[in-house]
């Protein structure tokens, strides 16, 4: 029988980080020369904090590649983008730095120049985690309901939803709030090894119902994850407070193919 994504279900938001953050970091110490693609915004802010810990307490990152799913079309510094967020609260506060850092260029002139570099870059260093986080409309990175799963690195605009997301995440107002990013597709994002998606509190419950009860669909891009078997979905109480089916369920599956 062919083993599918898998599904941890935690109490909450501190138990999500910490199960996510466990995961990247056994990869941090076992691999000679680990590769983490992040992902940034609300998701991922408590695994990034004891990520942060755990290097100024000692974890060896000396080795260790990272890089992002995705980045705001935008100046630079703005406080929405990804590059801000990783240097806020990650590069900037460690007592050591990683091998390599590679971001993608939200000032980029020429997009299709960069989409080209970064892709380079993708096949130099094979990811061994790509960490997501769920849109409230099931988006995955800038694949935005309808986007094909077989999508390759693009310029994606953003759905209304989404800018919405990012408005009230960064505290911005309409007419500052980007409108296009650059992104991983569906095809880069499903061949890293471990495919780690991350989904909490209730806002995120219907994203969640489709994504582990409807159909398998563009118009729910996260269902895309569902028959992979390198992809893990780790989901609060919250965020999973609308499945009709059986936590225990649920919980006794993961335990039987995870553990």
């Amino acid at each position: 029988m062919k083993k599918l994504m898998k599904t941890i279900f935690v109490k909450d938001y501190d138990e999500m980080s910490k199960h996510a953050y466990e995961l990247i970091k056994e990869v941090i110490e076992t691999k000679e020369e680990p590769v983490i693609s992040m992902t940034t915004g609300g998701s991922p802010r408590g695994l990034f904090k004891l990520f942060v810990e755990d290097i100024n307490s000692g974890l060896d990152i000396s080795n260790t590649t990272i890089m992002n799913l995705d980045e705001y079309m935008g100046p630079k510094d703005s406080v929405y983008t990804v590059r801000t967020f990783m240097y806020k609260n990650l590069y900037n506060i460690i007592d050591s730095k990683p091998k390599n850092i590679y971001l993608i260029d939200g000032e980029a002139q020429e997009p299709e120049k960069e989409i080209a570099r970064y892709k380079a870059i993708l096949d130099q260093y094979p990811r061994d985690v790509q960490l997501l986080g769920l849109g409230t409309n099931g988006h995955i990175g800038a694949n935005e309901p309808g986007t094909s799963f077989d999508s390759t690195m693009f310029l994606a605009m953003h759905d209304e939803s989404t800018i919405q997301s990012t408005m009230r995440e960064y505290g911005i107002g309409r007419e500052d709030a980007p409108t296009e990013m650059l992104t991983l597709g569906f095809s880069e994002i499903l061949e890293a090894e471990k495919v780690i998606l991350i989904v909490s509190g209730k806002h995120k419950a219907e994203a969640a119902k489709a994504l582990l009860e409807g159909e398998i669909t563009p118009e729910c891009p996260a269902t895309a994850l569902r028959n992979k078997e390198n992809a893990i979905v780790i989901i609060d109480e919250e965020a999973a407070s609308l499945l009709e089916k059986s936590s225990n369920r649920y919980k006794s599956e993961f335990f039987k193919s995870y553990f």
